[in-house]
C-alpha cells in the first residue's frame, strides 16, 4: 500500500473539517449543523441550528453564520460580518446553545 505524502493528508483533513455536516450535539442531542469556518485568521469549529432565521431577528446573544452552497463546491458556512450581511442572500444560521436542563432535585 502506497503511503500519501504528509502534505497530501494535511490537505484532505482541513477539507474533510470544512465541509458542513449534520450531526447531533453531543452535550444535548439536539440537531445540529457542523463544520470548521476558514474565513478568518484563526478557524474556528462552528456548532450551529440547522433552522435558517431571518437575519432581521438574529438574537443579540449568538453568533450568525451564512450557509454557502455553490452549484459546484461543497457547502461552507461563513462568518456573518457587517460588510457580508449588506449584500447576502445565503441562508442565515445562529450558534447552536443547549436548552437550560430541568433541576431534578435541591438538595438542602
Amino acid at each position: 500500500m502506497t503511503r500519501l505524502p504528509a502534505h497530501l493528508i494535511a490537505e484532505r483533513a482541513a477539507r474533510a473539517a470544512e465541509t458542513v455536516r449534520y450531526a447531533p450535539c453531543p452535550r444535548c442531542g439536539a440537531d445540529t449543523v457542523t463544520a470548521r469556518t476558514p474565513d478568518r485568521v484563526a478557524a474556528v469549529d462552528v456548532r450551529a441550528d440547522p433552522t435558517p432565521v431571518d437575519p432581521a431577528a438574529i438574537p443579540a446573544d449568538r453568533l450568525a453564520w451564512c450557509l454557502v452552497d455553490h452549484d459546484h463546491l461543497p457547502a461552507r458556512l461563513r462568518w456573518r460580518d457587517r460588510w457580508h450581511a449588506r449584500s447576502c442572500t445565503h441562508t442565515v444560521l445562529i450558534t447552536h446553545v443547549c436548552p437550560p436542563r430541568p433541576v431534578q432535585g435541591v438538595l438542602l
